[in-house]
């Protein structure tokens, strides 16, 4: 007569002809002889079950139940389960082993501490026979025993990756039944089969022991492990996961009403759910073929919402936010309250887009919000900031550390909103963005260029924005033509608003200034940074040898810190160069009074920019009741119905200086010019700005700051593009023989635009022709 056993070992399997002897071998090798081996085969369709019977001819501790047709692991480990004869029960998969001391142990360790679990640890054997991997280290026994609610606690960690491996354990087959109880009888789970029972079972489980000793083997890649993602089927069959631990929601929502500590389960199923969708977004990213991704993700987002996809992958998976901002949903700013705003940038500087986002900190403070500024860079100076503006910088390097660093920044600070002025500038915005909305936060993206700024510079951040927009609540730009751009690219939450006034315009606006025409030598003045790419200040020094030749008796101070590629010192050794050194000077930096006065003792402002997103030191010069003379920047809305500048073609430094010289000549003129530019001083500042940001942050900002794109709109869309990518071609030729090569970029850069503007106006398929032509991009 054959002894009771003592623990039984359940066995499923499916099509594991070819390993399932080795994995009977192991278990009936096992050092304790009282065992029961129950095979349950899943319908399978090669030699599998020929195999057992052999075993059972041979064995009588060899049992096969066979199920007629195929129902998944987690069924054929019930069959198993509900006809164990054992007090214990140990699981084994059909291409793994167990060694031969694995019963004995485990068993012993279970009555030495009368626990319902007993862990141990596993040896991962690869595809090549090598072993101790990570991931054989992940699977260890953590915890030397656990009780009660901590079993629960310790077994699945909240934030921590969910591990559910049934061939870990030593089980108390009734508390398995028990798990099962809760489940309906005919639930099948064809991946992560295991899982939702052992979290059931943790809940269960009243003790936990375990050894450090490695009982089981388990050979990675045999089964549906580790394999690539060559088709949507295989890609629905790895996005089943999801299904399978959502599946025990209405479980666990009953175990909570009788549990001991009902607010622990909840929070751990929902980690340990969370960890699976993040786990299935990793998998599908790491092993779907190129040509299957896109579909991949598409079905997944059809298996778990965008918010739990977003929220998993960057709790627990940050990595895979990398591909994941080209595959994500719009939200929208949605109806949580808005309460407190994060402001974020690279490095917190003087004037520029750090004055912009110190003036948003001053406004949302006023319109009743909670901020907080981030830096992503070291060295900023935070004078600027209003008084108790918590401030933050991020100090991690690795991309992954500083997103998870900036979601701890989001949850400790509560943030609601983001806006992020750094999109235009760096390339991992989206990542952050996404990292933002898992952690309830929406992301407006602020645009502080014109639109062509990345074809002039040739790089493809443009086209990111467009492919990543969906991780944008809004996307906030500078001018009505920006808008126009965005919208013909299939960008449609995208506004303008004009950056807030500096104090210095701020307190020009507040005194009375009559500015008389120039009697003797004509001051020209310029300020801001000494930058050559954008600015273009070189250019004043040839404005300067224009107006020279013209006869003009004039001094051109130029006021600004040495910046990447010019200082004060290279400027007048250039000028000096041109004949014009006494004439066009540089100074250094000036601030407070010392701008003013140098501002209030000249008669025109002078500014040879090629492109700038809002040129605050236009209306600045205004403000003094200075006319403005500049290369033209059509889309600037400070210069729209602005009679008081006066402009010329780019690059037209002789038309500046003829216009400086009229203007100069006539005494009428002058006096209506600066008349006109105080005039546009005073309209620049009649935004109530703390309304407007309160609009932005709520999603309410009014459609006259969305306007619909007209053809006129395409057309000089079409125009600048093509000039933009011209000048960058011909600072290109300097650097490198291939013209043809970086034509052939920047016209790829501003094709975008064109084929969305060509097909509301086919009439200017000829100039797109010539433009593609003067590239060289044929």
């Amino acid at each position: 007569m054959t002894p009771a056993p003592l623990i039984s070992i359940v066995l499923p399997v499916f099509n594991d002809e070819a390993t399932v002897a080795a994995a009977l071998e192991s278990a009936l090798r096992q050092t304790l002889p009282e065992i029961e081996v129950i095979c349950v085969d899943d319908a399978s369709t090669d030699g599998t079950a020929a195999v057992i019977e052999r075993f059972c001819a041979r064995d009588p501790r060899v049992r096969l139940i066979r199920q007629e047709r195929n129902l998944s692991a987690f069924q054929a480990r019930r069959a198993g389960i509900f006809a164990a004869e054992a007090e214990h029960l140990l699981f084994l998969d059909g291409d793994d082993e167990l060694v031969p001391d694995a019963a004995e142990k485990a068993l012993a360790r279970a009555h030495a501490a009368g626990a319902d679990l007993v862990g141990f640890g596993v040896t991962v054997v690869e595809r090549d026979g090598s072993t101790g991997n990570a991931y054989e280290r992940r699977l260890q026994p953590v915890h030397r025993a656990l009780d009660g609610a901590e079993v629960l606690r310790g077994l699945f960690p909240i934030g921590t990756p969910a591990q559910g491996q049934l061939w870990r354990y030593l089980f108390r087959t009734r508390v398995l039944r028990d798990a099962h109880a809760l489940l309906p009888d005919e639930l099948a789970l064809p991946r992560v089969n295991d899982l939702p029972l052992m979290f059931l079972v943790a809940a269960l489980a009243t003790s936990y022991v375990s050894t450090d000793d490695k009982l089981y083997r388990y050979h990675f890649g045999r089964g549906g492990s580790g394999h690539r993602i060559d088709s949507v089927e295989r890609a629905e069959f790895y996005a089943s996961a999801i299904t399978s631990i959502d599946s025990i929601r209405p479980a666990v929502q009953d175990l909570s009403l009788t549990c001991s500590d009902a607010t622990l389960l909840r929070e751990s199923y929902e980690s340990a759910r969370l960890s699976i969708i993040g786990y299935v977004c990793s998998q599908v990213i790491d092993k779907s073929d190129s040509t299957v991704l896109d579909a991949a993700l598409a079905h997944l987002h059809t298996v778990a919402s965008a918010h739990d996809i977003v929220h998993a992958a960057a709790r627990f998976y940050p990595a895979t936010l990398t591909t994941l901002k080209f595959h994500t949903t719009w939200q929208g700013i949605g109806d949580r309250p808005v309460r407190s705003v994060l402001l974020a940038t690279s490095t917190l500087r003087t004037g520029g887009v750090s004055a912009v986002l110190a003036s948003q900190a001053r406004y949302l403070r006023d319109a009743g919000y909670r901020v907080t500024v981030v830096a992503r860079s070291a060295g900023s100076d935070t004078s600027a900031l209003p008084a108790g503006t918590p401030f933050v910088e991020l100090t991690a390097r690795d991309l992954v550390e500083r997103l998870q660093q900036w979601g701890e920044i989001c949850r400790t600070h509560e943030i609601d909103v983001v806006i992020d002025h750094q999109v235009l500038y760096t390339n991992y915005w989206p990542e952050f963005a996404l990292m933002a909305r898992a952690e309830g936060a929406a992301t407006i993206g602020w645009v502080h260029n014109f639109v062509a700024r990345p074809v002039y510079d040739g790089n493809d951040r443009l086209t990111l924005i467009e492919r990543c927009s969906s991780t944008l609540a809004q996307l906030v730009t500078l001018s009505p033509l920006d808008v126009a751009y965005f919208k013909l690219r299939g960008v449609m939450q995208v506004s303008y608003l004009p950056n807030p006034p500096s104090p210095l315009l701020v307190e020009s606006a507040a005194k009375t200034v009559d500015k008389m025409p120039p009697t003797d030598r004509v001051e020209l003045v310029w300020w801001g940074r000494l930058e050559q790419r954008t600015k273009q200040v070189y250019e004043l020094i040839e404005v300067g040898v224009q107006l020279r030749q013209l006869g003009i008796d004039f001094r051109l101070t130029v006021i600004g810190p040495d910046w990447d590629d010019v200082t004060a010192k290279k400027f007048n050794a250039r000028a000096r160069r041109r004949g014009v050194g006494d004439h066009v000077v540089a100074v250094g930096p000036r601030r407070g009074e010392q701008l003013i006065r140098a501002i209030d003792a000249a008669d025109a402002f002078v500014t040879t920019s090629i492109i700038e997103g809002f040129q605050l030191t236009i209306a600045e010069a205004q403000s003094r009741g200075l006319p403005v003379f500049m290369y033209e920047l059509p889309w600037l809305t400070l210069v729209q119905d602005n009679d008081g500048v006066v402009s010329v073609p780019q690059g037209d430094a002789r038309g500046l200086a003829g216009q400086i010289a009229d203007v100069i000549g006539d005494t009428e003129r002058y006096a209506r010019l600066s008349r006109t530019s105080l005039d546009a001083a005073q309209r620049a500042l009649t935004y109530d700005f703390a309304q407007l940001y309160r609009g932005v942050v709520t999603g309410t900002l009014g459609p006259e700051f969305s306007p619909e794109p007209t053809l006129s709109d395409a057309r000089e869309l079409l125009g600048l593009m093509v000039f933009f990518a011209g000048r960058a071609q011909r600072r290109g030729r300097t650097s490198t023989p291939d013209s043809s090569a970086l034509g052939a970029r920047l016209w790829k850069s501003a094709a975008p635009i064109g084929r969305a503007t060509l097909t509301r106006i086919p009439g200017l398929r000829p100039l797109a022709h010539r433009a593609k032509g003067w590239l060289r991009a044929r």
